[in-house]
């Protein structure tokens, strides 16, 4: 089932089929600012990451010495059927509980929430995590949403540039495969600030940039007028991604609080990198979002 928040500037459709943005499109210029998904390159558009960031090797991990298979890569939230908690005109939220199939896959018993809140031309996403186990709860959490590039047909791909709102001196996450390596390596951004976009800056898959200066980021064209504006100030860590190897036109802005499992890891939950830990009967909140700029 879809559904709308709209007020002047946007129009921002929802699935309930893990409580995805499915288009963010300007009531002004009619330009739809969310890739739409095509089977060539990525059928998903604003992915939402929960119990797991990235992959767990071979699909499969342990708790306690139980082996669990949760073979979706960034979890089960993006293929589970989410309940409407609350629609009104500017918020919708979403939920999904711990059930008899989630546990099969991941041993906790949970509350996870996403709350949108609409506001003029920014759209807010925020998680809700809460843990109704007896013990405590072991997870990661983040967002995948991929924005198209060009914004409009005429321009190209390599006239959109990514950039931080200060001076930024990140480190890079080397992976191999998917799987990150141990080692962090400096990203250099012009001017301390740009990544400029080619296609072939995904060959190595993802870019996934840590210990940033600044977390806010914004893309747009040289000397364009239009932007879309990501603030994942409560995130550790930014993925940047498009298929690679490909021409795709679209790029994912992705927030996370969680890390791919490791090239040498046994796959014990408990050791998986970034893991965040959560007491009973506590809540985990982080959000992050999407300012529209015309």
């Amino acid at each position: 089932m879809n559904l709308i928040l709209k007020n002047d500037l946007l129009t921002v459709e929802f699935s309930t089929l893990g409580g995805e943005i499915r288009s963010i499109k300007s009531n002004k210029t009619d330009i739809e600012y969310l890739w739409q998904g095509a089977p060539q390159y990525w059928t998903g558009r604003a992915t939402n990451l929960f119990p797991i960031v990235g992959r767990v090797k071979e699909g499969k991990y342990k708790y306690k010495g139980e082996e669990f298979a949760i073979n979706s890569p960034h979890g089960f939230v993006k293929i589970s059927e989410m309940d409407v908690a609350e629609h009104t005109d500017n918020t919708l939220v979403f939920n999904l509980k711990s059930s008899e199939e989630t546990l099969k896959s991941y041993p906790f018993e949970f509350d996870f929430y996403i709350n949108y809140q609409l506001d003029g031309g920014k759209l807010t996403c925020r998680y809700y995590v809460m843990n109704n186990s007896l013990e405590e709860m072991y997870f990661s959490v983040g967002g995948h949403p991929g924005f198209n590039v060009p914004f409009e047909d005429e321009d190209k791909f390599s006239e959109y540039y990514i950039e931080f709102d200060g001076e930024c001196h990140p480190n890079e996450v080397v992976c191999d495969n998917c799987f990150i390596t141990g080692q962090f390596t400096p990203y250099k951004l012009e001017d301390d600030r740009i990544i400029r976009l080619n296609h072939n800056l995904f060959d190595n898959d993802a870019i996934i940039l840590s210990s940033m200066d600044s977390r806010i980021v914004t893309l747009k064209k040289v000397g364009g007028d239009k932007s879309v504006t990501v603030d994942f100030s409560d995130f550790a860590y930014l993925g940047l991604w498009h298929k690679p190897h490909s021409d795709a036109p679209y790029i994912c802005i992705e927030p996370w609080n969680g890390l791919p499992s490791g090239v040498k890891d046994n796959e014990e939950l408990t050791k998986k990198p970034a893991i965040l830990k959560l007491q009973p009967d506590e809540t985990y909140s982080a959000g992050f979002s999407i300012d529209i700029k015309e």
